[in-house]
């Protein structure tokens, strides 16, 4: 049952994901100077991963689980950062109000959420949706956690094949830097 429900969000989060949001989002981290990623609770996880990962590429990222810390981070934003708030609901108030904040400093504003019509919508340039519903009978929101993963790993695609070879080469750097951890 389980694995029918991660496929079936999958899909429908493919049904929702509108590629033009995806894009812009993905080229708007390619030109950034700063990724913060927010998240909260849940959401925490996802936000890790996606700095781990825009790190690989030789971003500057962080992200951000404390919400003092959002707050603070985001104050300092400016045009040349973009800010990624993750919130299944889309009502995380701390979520949104260091997005409103990022806003301020001019940062570009990204959310990933499954409710269109959540406040933290009212508060991106760009909006992600994901489409999975277990939320109402699972503690651990799997299927929506892999939904988001997704979303965050077709970015990091987009700029590994739009990058003109500088993902790969910073990739391989990575990777370099690496190899001495494992036996």
């Amino acid at each position: 049952k389980r694995i029918s429900d991660i496929s079936v969000s999958l899909i429908n989060t493919e049904s929702v994901l509108d590629a033009e949001q995806l894009a812009l989002t993905a080229n708007a981290v390619m030109n950034s100077k700063r990724i913060i990623v927010f998240g909260l609770g849940n959401s925490a996880a996802i936000a890790q991963d996606a700095a781990h990962k825009f790190l690989r590429l030789g971003f500057n990222a962080q992200a951000c689980c404390d919400n003092h810390m959002q707050a603070i981070i985001a104050t300092h934003l400016d045009r040349k950062s973009v800010a990624i708030g993750i919130s299944h609901s889309g009502s995380s108030k701390d979520i949104v109000d260091a997005l409103q904040l990022s806003k301020i400093g001019g940062a570009t504003t990204v959310c990933i959420t499954n409710y269109g019509n959540s406040p933290i919508v009212k508060a991106c340039d760009y909006a992600l949706f994901t489409r999975a519903e277990e939320t109402q009978h699972s503690i651990l929101a799997m299927s929506s956690r892999i939904a988001q993963l997704t979303i965050l790993d077709s970015i990091y695609t987009y700029i590994v094949v739009n990058s003109d070879k500088l993902a790969a080469q910073e990739i391989y750097k990575t990777e370099l830097a690496l190899q001495n951890k494992k036996y």
